[in-house]
């Protein structure tokens, strides 16, 4: 039986929905400008090293015997007040979509107990992993990255004063850290427990985690790194 889990409830055993068939899943699209210049063959590319969101489609029917409307009404109340939140599709339970309800959807009555409907989730780009398992360090590591495409991690440093951490490449310096630090590659900012933001306290790009294997070390007083590695799939 085909269903799918929204906002931590199940389409078929919280609404008797049952699904047509296996909803097609689109490649995100990555975005890439185009440039045309007088006298010159082709056109410029400039890739923003960035992808588009997609839409899932899932065609939909449910049967009520007891009051059909009503049952109706439920279905709309939990789509359409979630906003955007995680989708699990029973084909494939260890992954998920950010996603959020964005049509307006038309509920066909076939039969006296019966409606089709069609529901369109926008999705980000990605996968992620639905157990997000966080990892602790203590000392200089091998992270294996099992995506598909590099992940947005947020760290957690506990240390004092002035640290240098290594991921790969990367340098990422941090300055009179008292206790601890989260570098949140997610939405781009170092902060503290509090909130507070601690984007002064650190000079670097904001880490990533590669495809495969990744190689974390650091210098200065610290005591663990505990790390939720967010890991992608396209």
């Amino acid at each position: 039986m085909l269903s799918f889990n929204f906002n931590g409830k199940d389409s078929y055993l919280d609404f008797g929905i049952l699904i047509a068939k296996r909803p097609t899943i689109p490649s995100t699209k990555r975005r890439v400008s185009y440039i045309d210049i007088p006298g010159r063959h082709s056109r410029l590319k400039y890739d923003e090293s960035t992808f588009e969101d997609i839409t899932i489609g899932i065609e939909c029917a449910v049967k009520e015997k007891e009051n059909l409307v009503r049952k109706l009404d439920e279905i709309k109340a939990w789509l359409f007040n979630a906003g955007e939140s995680d989708l699990i599709f029973s084909f494939e339970p260890d992954k998920k979509y950010i996603a959020q309800v964005v049509n307006s959807i038309d509920f066909e009555q076939v039969f006296t107990y019966t409606s089709r409907f069609l529901i369109l989730f926008s999705c980000r780009p990605f996968k992620y992993a639905v157990q997000n398992s966080l990892l602790t360090i203590t000392e200089s590591s091998n992270i294996i990255n099992p995506g598909t495409i590099e992940s947005e991690p947020i760290i957690r440093v506990y240390g004092n004063g002035d640290i240098l951490l290594k991921i790969n490449e990367q340098h990422i310096e941090l300055k009179e850290i008292t206790n601890k630090i989260i570098i949140n590659s997610i939405i781009q900012d170092a902060y503290d427990d509090e909130g507070n933001i601690l984007n002064t306290k650190m000079n670097g790009e904001f880490p990533k985690f590669k495809i495969a294997e990744n190689n974390l070390t650091w210098t200065g007083n610290v005591k663990k790194i505990e790390i939720l590695p967010n890991w992608r799939w396209l």
